[in-house]
């Protein structure tokens, strides 16, 4: 739907008139705006950073050029352009109705019948494409949208003006399910791998699920690459198509004119022509959603410029006194932040009206942690002197002082070869741990996937910043499972202990623990044994306050839960089932309160359990939130959440009254990872920059 402009947004760029916000992507802002003939467009708006950057301006205006003389009915096509101006930006016709992202998300898998139409509609649109001597090379199903007439590609050669400018980028920010092989080793893109991202496309709107999994990250490449797809719920007489189009090899892949034949040609639901196609391409429920699409920009066209009627007469009613009201009011976001009292949503006890405290959360850094980096994790010493963060990139930032001067130290990992710190954690005495995927070695024969490593360090401030003294390193040896989900790590509070998180052979998941003194392994811990499925892991682990209790949350397709011990004699002292929970939301984070009396849970939406009676206290959220981490405060009353697949929103919720308090935009797509600083005046967050470099946000939050 078209929302609101924010305050801060510009009313009017290269003589379109902007009427209401359609998006965030890649490069920028997308607006909905009108010509001055009164002509509805989709425009875009590059990031200010971006537009300034000369590699990218050179790289956008032979781009445009190639684009505007793309011309095919399925594609949504480009009408203006400003590849001289500032910000850049670009204009194209805009199509009232859902992205297929948003269709699947709401009504799941579709007929038969319209993934045909669907499949020819994109065949053809990508025909067009590749005739401009272009490719799409990043088409996904936020860059599909339903019309009443068909379906229309967006973004098409676009999304990739960035890596073009800049060649060393990697495939690592795109999403993972819709790259080819070929893609994803060397980075090389051929108009084949249009058509395997057509195939699944067509997957993702037959069965409502991608081919090789939601996740993100290297575990969605490694199938892409040595994985069948998941096909199962895929109509038959489609399966042989869907097939061919998701080959490895390339030259295996069916052309776009084969695809398209064989959907117009093959059973009752061939393909009209466009003219005589109507809203009935669609089921009702998404019928439904473009002509509701439809009235809301035609509503938003009539009500954009109010006439001089309706200046004059709120004028004589004194209704303009209204306008002189601040409107830093009601600016949001990326600027600063955004109080609520009372609002959102949530489940179970205390839900009551009742009005919440304010929270007032301010913007103080962000800090980059290198242009090739992007940031898994973040973590605070328990003194609250540092801050690390983990990249993609062997290395581990440890900022000193981040509340104040926010000077950091880069900490090299040998043993990753360039391979990501997924995820970092301190104790008292500042020792701080980090896991990772170990690299193949050739000369020992160990080249498994999954093998996983971990190193406890101490970290002694120094007068330039600090110095690291590694403690102990240990290995977690292949399970047999092709590559582990989880590397996620926990240091118990008193150093004794250190936990990974990850697959497992015939189990869910497993938590293996070591002794860091000695670096003596203690326990393997398996989760579910006989349960495990294509995502099955344990995802996250942690230490309660007084490192007497070890969490673990754990998903798969088929269950999920946490999982507890007692950490003197290994044994399970409690299941936390989500029953209620579709399986194939992961437990994604787990945070312990400062009292050690709640745990909190996060998987989509917020739980809080009691853990001196194991029961649910409440739910913030649903799983449909899309809540993907969450911290909790040291005194327990507030819940940060970061919300994925929107504008990169982090929410804060009051914990007793369980309503929303404050939210902020965590850089250019949202947050990875959250963390309260100890006295609870910092908030930190693992995201990315306007620019797309990798970086740690910080608030203020009192």
């Amino acid at each position: 739907m078209v929302k609101a402009l924010k305050a801060a947004d510009p009313r009017e760029v290269g003589g379109y008139r902007l009427l209401g916000r359609l998006g965030h992507g890649r490069l920028g802002e997308v607006f909905l705006a009108r010509s001055r003939g009164g002509r509805l467009v989709a425009l875009r708006v590059v990031a200010p950073e971006v537009s300034a950057d000369a590699r990218f301006r050179e790289r956008f205006r032979a781009t445009v050029a190639s684009v505007r003389a793309v011309s095919g009915f399925y594609v949504a096509q480009v009408v203006d352009a400003g590849p001289d101006d500032s910000p850049l930006w670009l204009a194209g016709a805009y199509i009232p109705g859902p992205s297929l992202a948003e269709a699947v998300a709401a009504h799941g898998s579709m007929p038969q019948e319209t993934v045909r139409v669907l499949g020819a509609g994109l065949a053809e649109a990508l025909e067009a494409v590749h005739a401009a001597g272009l490719l799409h090379r990043d088409l996904t199903p936020g860059n599909v949208i339903l019309a009443d007439d068909g379906p229309r590609v967006t973004d098409f050669a676009l999304a990739h003006t960035w890596e073009d400018a800049h060649p060393s980028r990697t495939v690592a920010a795109v999403p993972g399910s819709f790259l080819s092989p070929e893609q994803v080793r060397t980075g090389v893109s051929e108009p084949a791998s249009d058509v395997f991202a057509l195939g699944a496309l067509i997957v993702f709107a037959a069965t409502g699920a991608p081919p090789f999994g939601r996740d993100a990250g290297s575990a969605a490449l490694h199938r892409i690459v040595a994985e069948d797809p998941d096909l199962s719920g895929v109509p038959a007489p489609l399966l042989g198509l869907v097939s061919a189009c998701l080959a490895k090899d390339p030259a295996e892949r069916p052309s776009l004119q084969q695809i398209r034949e064989l959907l117009t040609s093959a059973g009752p639901a061939s393909v009209r022509p466009a003219s005589a196609l109507p809203t009935t391409w669609l089921p009702p429920s998404l019928a439904d959603m473009v002509v509701e699409r439809q009235t809301d920009a035609q509503a938003r066209e009539r009500t954009a410029t109010p006439s001089r009627r309706t200046v004059l007469a709120l004028a004589g009613g004194g209704a303009l006194a209204a306008v002189g009201v601040p409107v830093a009011l009601w600016r949001g976001s990326r600027g600063g932040s955004t109080t609520r009292h009372g609002s959102g949503a949530a489940s179970g006890a205390g839900m009551a009206g009742t009005r919440g405290h304010a929270l007032k959360v301010q913007p103080l850094r962000t800090m980059g942690v290198g242009a090739q980096s992007k940031v898994y994790d973040v973590a605070f010493s328990p003194d609250g002197m540092f801050l690390a963060s983990g990249t993609d990139d062997g290395q581990i930032n440890v900022f000193r002082d981040p509340g104040g001067l926010g000077a950091d130290a880069v900490l090299t990992v040998p043993e990753v070869d360039s391979s990501m710190i997924n995820s970092v954690a301190f104790s008292r005495g500042n020792l701080l741990a980090g896991s990772y995927m170990l690299p193949p070695d050739f000369n020992t024969g160990n080249i498994a996937g999954d093998r996983l490593g971990v190193t406890v360090w101490q970290v002694t401030p120094t007068s330039e910043i600090a110095s690291f003294k590694k403690v102990v390193s240990v290995v977690s040896d292949t399970e047999g499972t092709t590559l582990s989900l989880g590397n996620a790590v926990a240091l118990s509070p008193d150093g004794r202990l250190v936990a990974l998180g990850r697959s497992g052979r015939g189990c869910v998941g497993k938590v293996q623990v070591w002794e860091v003194g000695s670096g003596r392994r203690l326990a393997d811990l398996v989760v579910g044994p006989g349960g495990a499925g294509m995502t099955s892991a344990v995802m996250c682990v942690a230490f309660g306050p007084d490192s007497a209790v070890l969490a673990a949350g754990y998903g798969s397709d088929q269950t999920n839960g946490v999982q507890l011990w007692d950490t003197a004699s290994f044994t399970p002292t409690a299941t936390l089932a989500l029953d209620r929970v579709a399986p194939d939301n992961l437990i994604t984070s787990l945070s312990f309160s400062a009292d050690g009396r709640t745990l909190i849970v996060s998987y989509g939406a917020v739980d809080l359990w009691d853990m001196t009676s194991h029961q649910l206290k409440t739910t913030i959220g649903t799983p449909d939130s899309r809540y993907d981490y969450a911290a909790l405060s040291p005194d327990g009353t507030t819940v940060a959440v970061s919300v994925s697949g929107g504008q990169g929103d982090v929410l804060l919720w009051d914990v007793p009254t369980r309503t929303q308090a404050a939210s902020v935009s965590a850089g250019r797509g949202g947050a990875e990872s959250l963390a309260f600083s100890p006295d609870g005046k910092l908030l930190a967050a693992a995201t990315a920059t306007t620019d797309l470099l990798g970086a740690v946000e910080l608030w203020t939050v009192s």
